[in-house]
């Protein structure tokens, strides 16, 4: 691609221009692995949680409830994943979407547990503070 053209992907940014169409093809089947690796760890927390509810050993925090829990695990499974993902060189680095979602469940199953009306202002913060961290810390 020559340097005065280029694609609406590129001129966002977000397209490197090294990247092949080999690469991308990689980093999609990477990531595809990793969600259903992601979503089958929730299936299973999920299921763990409903059980602990039916036996009646699921603990109580504030005001919280089965989803609370649910979306709590998935949060913070997603958050480790995310972290796990950054230090080790085997994976790709999350995007700014796996950080939003994984701050979205979290504080969806932590604001459940309070009886404070926490959610849409924590979560107006976090896709903040991570279009701001993008913006400041993108590498060139």
């Amino acid at each position: 691609m020559t340097s005065e053209k280029l694609s609406r992907e590129q001129a966002a940014g977000w397209w490197p221009d090294d990247l092949t169409w080999d690469d991308a093809v990689n980093w999609v089947e990477e990531h595809h692995y990793l969600e259903t690796i992601y979503w089958a760890g929730v299936l299973i927390w999920a299921g763990l949680v409903f059980m602990a509810d039916s036996l009646a050993v699921l603990p109580q925090v504030g005001t919280g409830d089965v989803w609370s829990w649910i979306f709590f695990g998935a949060g913070l499974y997603g958050t480790l994943g995310n972290l796990y993902r950054l230090v080790s060189r085997n994976w790709s680095n999350p995007t700014d979407w796996d950080y939003i979602w994984s701050g979205f469940w979290l504080i969806l199953g932590l604001s459940g547990m309070t009886a404070a009306e926490v959610f849409w202002p924590l979560a107006l913060v976090l896709v903040g503070v991570v279009a701001l961290a993008n913006t400041l810390f993108r590498s060139s």
